[in-house]
């Protein structure tokens, strides 16, 4: 009896420290505005996407000002809120203001010192998230390659899904090459000095109305699964062999997606968006 009585007394105590835990602070803006662990639906690793379970308002009215992540009362890392019609360039992590661009229910975290360590990815951060059950990695790029005959140019990029969750993801072969460069602005190509010797030549086509997206442009990739995709560029002007950088965003949709859309089932619409850079050698 006294075993089961100190079983029950243990699991009690364990559910209320748990309980407790999940009412945490785990995310600030500003010194006035607090969120906790119980209000996160989950974060993505791959497009550093905060989901909230709902939506809320109060984002629209932040265009300046600090955020940070919080591990029981202590800062992980903190960014600003960057407004878009800025002249300068952010130091750090930063989300775009306004928000909305995400339906006011996620928020983007964005970085754009390419060489310098990212905080973003913090191992204090990727803990907590784990122990919370927050932590989910989305979508990468695990392969790409370039080939190019006379004056055309075929892109071959892998996208896999690392999640623990079925994804829905926007399919080239569903929105074709036109709509799905409104997404995103293609390939580029670098050589060794960092000068552009090629950008994306299709030309995009906007949705219709422009914030409208469709369920027929998107393909289910199950947790696991990977799925290759083919881009064909003309060229304008001749690419010699050799090395060069190589970048590709690979697009999700954002605004067009209200929170009550997100789960398709029991498969989650993919925001956001991931960059592949890469060195390749083009013969």
């Amino acid at each position: 009896m006294k075993k089961s009585l100190s079983f029950i007394v243990t699991v009690l105590l364990t559910l209320t420290s748990c309980e407790k835990s999940d009412n945490e602070v785990f995310f600030k803006i500003g010194s006035d505005r607090e969120y906790k662990f119980s209000d996160i639906e989950l974060y993505d690793t791959s497009a550093h996407m905060l989901y909230f379970k709902k939506v809320h308002d109060e984002f629209n009215s932040i265009e300046t000002g600090s955020f940070s992540f919080m591990d029981k009362g202590a800062t992980i890392y903190t960014g600003s809120f960057w407004p878009g019609y800025s002249s300068s360039s952010p130091s750090g992590p930063f989300i775009m203001s306004p928000p909305a661009m995400f339906g006011n229910y996620a928020l983007k975290i964005d970085y754009w010192h390419a060489g310098k360590p990212d905080i973003r990815n913090d191992i204090r951060l990727i803990e907590v998230l784990n122990q919370h059950g927050l932590l989910h990695s989305g979508l990468a790029i695990t392969s790409g390659s370039i080939e190019i005959t006379g004056t055309q140019l075929t892109f071959r990029f892998t996208v896999t899904n690392q999640d623990e969750s079925d994804l829905m993801i926007i399919d080239i072969d569903k929105t074709g090459p036109n709509l799905f460069h409104y997404f995103t602005n293609g390939l580029y190509i670098y050589d060794l000095s960092q000068h552009e010797i090629f950008s994306s030549t299709i030309q995009h086509q906007s949705p219709e109305p422009w914030n409208s997206w469709k369920i027929e442009w998107l393909s289910e990739l199950k947790s696991g699964d990977s799925k290759e995709y083919i881009i064909n560029y003309s060229i304008n002007n001749k690419i010699t062999p050799g090395e060069y950088y190589t970048t590709f965003e690979f697009p999700g949709l954002a605004h067009q997606v209200s929170l009550a859309q997100l789960y398709q089932g029991n498969s989650r619409i993919w925001l956001g968006d991931i960059s592949h850079n890469r060195l390749i050698t083009i013969h």
